[in-house]
């Protein structure tokens, strides 16, 4: 049995993603332009560097990025993704020492025969 919504379901969720893409365009190094054409570097009459769609007209359509901002704002978020990762790895360390700790002393309760004796 098919579902009769299927296709608007699928619809939706492309609408949802390209909303996305808009949303996001002028956020971080862009991956494609909003019009749905690929990205490419380009400069104007100042030597500016710029990530701008390969069909890029000044009608609000089109992405035209600084790349300078584009890459700064990618570092900025890489940056607190290791901040992140470096305090997980800090908790997971710790972690693992307590669980060192317990099981250095579960085989010193294993070990002693005073303490078998009392569990037979």
């Amino acid at each position: 049995m098919t579902d009769p919504y299927y296709a608007d379901v699928k619809q939706h969720r492309r609408n949802a993603d390209w909303r996305d893409c808009v949303v996001y365009a002028y956020h971080k190094i862009p991956k494609k332009c909003t019009c749905g054409g690929p990205i490419r570097l380009g400069t104007d009459e100042q030597g500016v560097s710029y990530y701008e769609s390969k069909e890029f007209q000044d009608d609000g359509f089109h992405i035209r990025h600084r790349c300078f901002d584009a890459i700064e704002e990618e570092l900025e978020e890489l940056k607190e993704e290791v901040a992140d990762q470096a305090k997980s790895r800090m908790k997971m360390e710790d972690e693992i020492k307590k669980m060192r700790e317990e099981i250095n002393l579960l085989k010193e309760f294993v070990k002693c025969p005073r303490c078998c004796a009392l569990f037979k």
